[in-house]
């Protein structure tokens, strides 16, 4: 291994700065792996201490040697070695010299490493300009390319796309024979790698071209479209899931820069569109996922036949992720062989299916109207909502807001919301959590009074669970639901109830009605929280159960922030000093900590 000393150097001001410095190199030799990765955050600090020369003589043949290192430390030399610039060189036709360790970093086992040394390459390779380029990276690059390791190769099919902008057209040719040489490499992960850089050796292609890239005789006709013919007919089906990214980029590049004409559209109709439909029928479910799970960015391609075809799918998993792109596709063009499509995925067998269409059904209907959702989508709703599985019904609920936009209230709650009062009293506890999370959403929609005559007493219910995870969910919803419709309506409709579970001879309801008095008060002004809220939480605080106790004491430190100085002096603090004279060592803890933040409040004002 290269020898990389600590001996002082003219650079370093002082003995404690080249004590430093001597620490974070002998770091780089350390046996624990903790100072190694310290250290090689540092890279860019050591070779501003060792001077230009020791850096390119000691400090990079050390790294090039240090290649057998645990990932984590190459990882982070990966990414520090551009911060050795060409000041710590001694100018720049020294910058090349940091390829060296980045080579071999090319070729380690571990992606993330390579990915970081990808980029580091990319960073000297701007600096280096048109020339370095040529003289250094392609050389590099061709090395990479043929050998024997196929994770060198990778990282060359990664890094070819670097290059195509800025070589020139006499030099472009053995370039683009390196990129036919790695598509159709023995390794199939090589392949993958470098179908994977397709569009953006296209994209390089086109900057260095401009539009004499449709010409016959262009890269695009002679090189780049066969090469994704071959590929997508490839025997791997790793390497033929990037046909679809493939098509979607070369389409979007030749769309932006192209001109409009006979010459792109036959590009696209007969080159690219028919690899894209072998795509949907291909033998490998991965590849019909990754085309169904990415269908929403081929509307530009007429592909309806298709996409229904995808919702038929044999397998689950492709025609869950067809649904998932349900929003997107769905157009005015061809909504009627889309609602007859998912009119037979509502009988799917697999709930995952029918609860995909659930979730997406109701993000259509302003695409069909009011007439067309009430007649065609409508009849799937609701055979939704009647389905056994409780988390399909609950997926549709969740939409409901979208919908209402489309077919106003009436017909919502004439044809939906019996359906979520009875999931609001389902078995499931996650199902019943669910509906309390929605329905804030949902009173938004309905309004005060419609609100008031369906789901007010259902909402007053809930504190009563015998969950406690839904107790503490219809507490929080109160305070929303305070907080949308006013102090008036909390005084009216929930605080009686509220007043009626403060002497309930179960603890645990005892303690859901402190909860609730507590967050409903975020939500009121201090004035009603000092005359509504905190007495009935100054009346618990006598309670005979220890756990009531220390809760109130937690729920005046609340209110002392909500009521201000004067009430929390008169009303607040006495009661604590009366709980922290309480026997149980809990209630004491709680009131000092809640008399310690009262106090500050005191103190502010």
């Amino acid at each position: 291994m290269s020898a990389l000393t600590t001996s002082p150097v003219p650079s370093s001001p002082s003995a404690a700065s080249f004590h430093k410095l001597a620490l974070v190199i002998d770091g780089l030799r350390s046996e624990s792996l903790e100072k190694r990765v310290s250290s090689a955050c540092l890279i860019g600090d050591i070779s501003l201490g060792l001077g230009p020369e020791r850096t390119r003589d000691e400090l990079l043949p050390f790294l090039s040697d240090s290649i057998d290192d645990d990932d984590l430390v190459l990882l982070k030399l990966s990414e520090s070695i551009p911060d050795i610039t060409e000041k710590h060189l001694g100018g720049v036709e020294y910058l090349h010299l940091l390829l060296q360790p980045l080579e071999l970093l090319l070729t380690v086992e571990e992606a993330s490493v390579r990915a970081a040394a990808i980029e580091a390459t990319s960073k000297i390779m701007d600096k280096l300009g048109t020339a370095g380029t040529a003289d250094h990276i392609a050389p590099m690059l061709t090395r990479l390319a043929t050998q024997e390791w196929f994770t060198a190769r990778i990282s060359a099919s990664l890094i070819l796309p670097l290059l195509i902008p800025s070589t020139d057209e006499p030099n472009l040719p053995p370039l683009l024979k390196l990129f036919t040489d790695l598509c159709n490499d023995d390794t199939p992960m090589v392949r993958r790698h470098a179908s994977k850089s397709l569009g953006a050796v296209l994209e390089g292609l086109v900057k260095g071209s401009g539009a004499d890239v449709l010409s016959k005789d262009s890269p695009l006709h002679a090189t780049i479209l066969p090469l994704f013919t071959t590929l997508s007919c490839d025997d791997q089906d790793s390497v033929r899931l990037q046909t679809t990214f493939n098509c979607i980029n070369l389409t979007e590049t030749l769309t932006k820069t192209q001109p409009a004409g006979p010459a792109l559209d036959a590009v696209i109709q007969q080159r690219i569109l028919p690899l894209l439909k072998s795509c949907i029928t291909d033998r490998s479910w991965r590849v019909r996922w990754t085309v169904a799970s990415n269908f929403g960015s081929l509307t530009n391609f007429s592909l309806t036949s298709e996409y229904v075809s995808l919702l038929s799918d044999s397998e689950s998993e492709v025609r869950i992720a067809a649904l998932s792109q349900l929003v997107g596709v769905c157009s005015e063009a061809n909504k009627d062989a889309v609602l007859e499509a998912i009119g037979k995925v509502r009988d799917d067998p697999v709930d995952g299916v029918r609860g995909e269409l659930a979730g997406a059904i109701t993000g259509i209907a302003e695409v069909f109207g009011k007439e067309g959702t009430t007649e065609g989508l409508l009849p799937i709703m609701l055979a939704l909502l009647r389905d056994e599985d409780s988390e399909v019904r609950l997926r549709l609920i969740s939409g409901l807001g979208k919908l209402n936009a489309v077919v106003g209230l009436s017909l919502l709650s004439q044809s939906l919301l019996p359906a979520v009062m009875d999931l609001a009293e389902d078995g499931k506890w996650r199902v019943r959590l669910a509906i309390i999370h929605e329905v804030p959403r949902l009173a938004t929609t309905l309004g005060v009074s419609f609100f008031q005559e369906k789901f007010c007493t259902l909402c007053l219910t809930w504190l009563s669970d015998d969950c406690a995870s839904i107790r503490a969910a219809a507490a929080e919803n109160l305070r929303e639901l305070t907080k949308l419709f006013g102090k008036e309506w909390c005084m009216e409709r929930i605080m009686p109830y509220i007043h009626e579970l403060r002497t309930n001879e179960s603890y645990l309801r005892r303690l859901t009605c402190l909860h609730a008095v507590t967050k409903i008060s975020l939500s009121l002004e201090a004035d009603t929280v000092a005359s509504e809220m905190l007495p009935m939480a100054v009346g618990m605080a006598a309670d005979k159960v220890p756990n009531i106790r220390f809760n109130v004491a937690k729920s005046l430190s609340t209110m002392s922030d909500l009521c201000g100085s004067d009430t929390t002096n008169k009303s607040i603090i006495p009661v604590l000093d009366s709980l922290m004279e309480d026997a149980d060592v809990d209630v004491k803890y709680f009131a000092r900590k809640s008399k310690d933040q009262a106090l500050k409040v005191v103190e502010a004002s």
